[in-house]
C-alpha cells in the first residue's frame, strides 16, 4: 500500500506541477489521489508542500522574497528580473498570482524608475502596496520608493539622491503609527564612493506620503549590514539584526524605540556564544522573547543556529543545524498559535537544496519537506497568509522550469487523512 501511495503521489506531483489540462473525469480520479496522498503525508508532516506557480521566460522570474496574500486569495510579489508574459526586456516585475494559480504582470521595470526590485512588498492602510525597486529611480534617483494598487497602477512617492541616504532597500514593514520602517543594505552617513568601510547600511522611516528620514547609519561599532526583515513587538519598539558588525564583529541585534533612536541590544560572537552572524530577521514568541537565525556558528556542524535574545539583551541558543535538517537558515521564522515556529534553510535535507522545518516545544527541529528539482531550491521567505497557511518562493527550480516557484504549505483537516484511510 505504501508503494502505490508513493507513486500516486509522484504521478499527481507532476501533473501539477506542470500544469497539464485534464479531462474533468480524470481530473476528479487526480484530485481523489491528491486527498489520499496528501493523507498520508500529512499525519506524519501536517503539512503538505504544494506547488502554485512555476515562473518560466518570457515572465518574472528568480524571486529573491516572499509573497503577500491579501483578502482575495491572491498573492503578490516582486522579482529582480524578468518582463511582460509576452516578451520584453525588463530589470524586474510586480506581479500578481490569483488563487487558481494564474499570473498576472502588474509592473515592468525598464530602468525609467529603477531596476532589480528584490525586498518584498508592504500593504498599507490604504489597500495599496508600498516597496522599493532596490536600485535606482526617476531622473537618476540613487535609490527610490514606490506606491502601486492591486490593479497595477504604479506611482513613485520618494527619490533620493547619493549613497548618504543608504541604498538598496532590504526589508520594511508598517509599523502601529502607520509609518513604514526599514533597512537598506549599503550606504549611510558615511557613505564613500571609494571604500566599503562606512557603507554598512541604515535605518529608515518613510510616511505613505514619500516623507523619509534617516534614524541611524551603521557604521561597524554598532552594527553593519542589516539583514532580514524587521519586527515590531508588543512593547511597541521595533527590533532587527545586522550580519556583521558589534563588538566583536559577527553580527548584532538592535532595537528602534518609539522615538526614532536606534541602540544595539546584544552583539554576537563574545565568550561562550557559539552563534555568528545572524542573516534572518526576529519574530516574538510567546515566552516574549525574539527569536531568530545566524547562518554561522562555532559548533562541530557549522550549518547555523536557532537563537533567542530577550529586549534586555540577554541570549541563549536554542537549537542548532546539522545538515540533515536543514543548513543555512532562510527568511524569518513563523510563529503558530501553540507556539511552534516554521522556517526554511537554503540547503540541507534529503537533496541537500533546502528544508522546511518545524521547531517544536521542546526545541527539537524536525524536517516538514525537503525542496528538490521540481518543488524549487533556494528558497526565499515565507509569509503567513489570512487563510492560516504558509507561502513561499525558490528562486531555482529545475525540471522544465529555471526561474524559481511559488509555493504553499497547506494545513490539511485531520479527517481528510482518517478518510483516506
Amino acid at each position: 500500500m505504501t508503494s502505490l501511495v508513493a507513486g500516486l503521489s509522484a504521478l499527481f506531483a507532476r501533473v501539477t506541477t506542470a500544469g497539464t489540462k485534464l479531462p474533468s473525469n480524470l481530473r476528479v480520479l487526480v484530485t481523489f489521489i491528491a486527498i489520499l496522498t496528501v493523507g498520508f503525508d500529512v499525519r506524519a508532516k501536517e503539512l503538505a508542500l504544494q506547488v502554485l506557480h512555476s515562473f518560466e521566460s518570457p515572465g518574472p522570474g528568480m524571486p529573491a522574497s516572499g509573497v503577500l496574500r491579501t483578502s482575495d486569495g491572491s498573492l503578490y510579489g516582486v522579482t529582480p528580473v524578468g518582463d511582460a508574459l509576452e516578451g520584453g526586456n525588463g530589470y524586474g516585475t510586480i506581479y500578481r498570482i490569483a488563487p487558481d494559480g494564474q499570473i498576472t504582470v502588474l509592473v515592468v521595470f525598464d530602468g525609467s524608475f529603477g531596476y532589480y526590485p528584490s525586498a518584498g512588498l508592504v500593504e498599507g492602510r490604504d489597500g495599496n502596496f508600498y516597496g522599493s525597486p532596490g536600485v535606482g529611480g526617476p531622473n537618476g534617483a540613487f535609490t527610490s520608493f514606490f506606491r502601486v494598487t492591486p490593479a497595477g497602477d504604479f506611482t513613485n512617492i520618494c527619490s533620493l539622491f547619493g549613497g548618504t541616504n543608504g541604498y538598496e532597500p532590504n526589508a520594511m514593514i508598517l509599523a502601529k503609527n502607520g509609518n513604514f520602517y526599514g533597512t537598506t543594505a549599503y550606504g549611510g552617513a558615511g557613505y564613500s564612493k571609494t571604500t566599503d568601510v562606512f557603507n554598512g547600511g541604515t535605518v529608515f522611516k518613510l510616511t505613505a506620503a514619500g516623507d523619509f528620514k534617516i534614524l541611524n547609519s551603521f557604521t561597524g561599532t554598532n552594527g553593519f549590514q542589516p539583514a532580514g526583515r524587521l519586527m515590531q513587538a508588543r512593547n511597541g519598539n521595533i527590533y532587527g539584526t545586522t550580519t556583521f558588525g558589534g563588538q566583536f564583529g559577527l553580527g548584532t541585534v538592535f532595537c528602534v524605540s518609539a522615538t526614532g533612536d536606534v541602540k544595539t541590544i546584544f552583539s554576537f560572537g563574545g565568550g561562550t556564544n557559539m552563534s555568528l552572524e545572524p542573516v534572518t530577521g526576529l519574530v516574538e514568541g510567546s515566552d516574549g522573547w525574539f527569536y531568530g537565525m545566524t547562518e554561522g556558528d562555532i559548533n562541530s556542524y557549522g550549518h547555523g543556529t536557532i537563537y533567542k535574545v530577550s529586549a534586555k539583551g540577554e541570549f541563549a541558543v536554542v537549537a542548532s543545524f546539522n545538515g540533515t535538517n536543514g543548513r543555512y537558515p532562510t527568511g524569518s521564522l513563523i510563529k503558530e498559535k501553540d507556539g511552534t515556529f516554521y522556517g526554511l534553510t537554503k540547503l540541507g535535507g534529503v537533496f541537500d537544496q533546502g528544508t522546511v522545518f518545524k521547531l517544536t516545544k521542546k526545541n527539537v527541529i524536525e524536517v516538514i519537506a525537503s525542496f528538490d528539482d521540481q518543488t524549487g531550491i533556494l528558497p526565499t521567505e515565507l509569509t503567513k497568509g489570512g487563510d492560516g497557511n504558509l507561502y513561499g518562493t525558490t528562486a531555482v527550480s529545475g525540471g522544465d522550469y529555471t526561474d524559481g516557484t511559488v509555493f504553499r504549505l497547506a494545513k490539511v483537516p485531520e479527517k481528510c487523512w482518517k478518510e483516506g484511510h
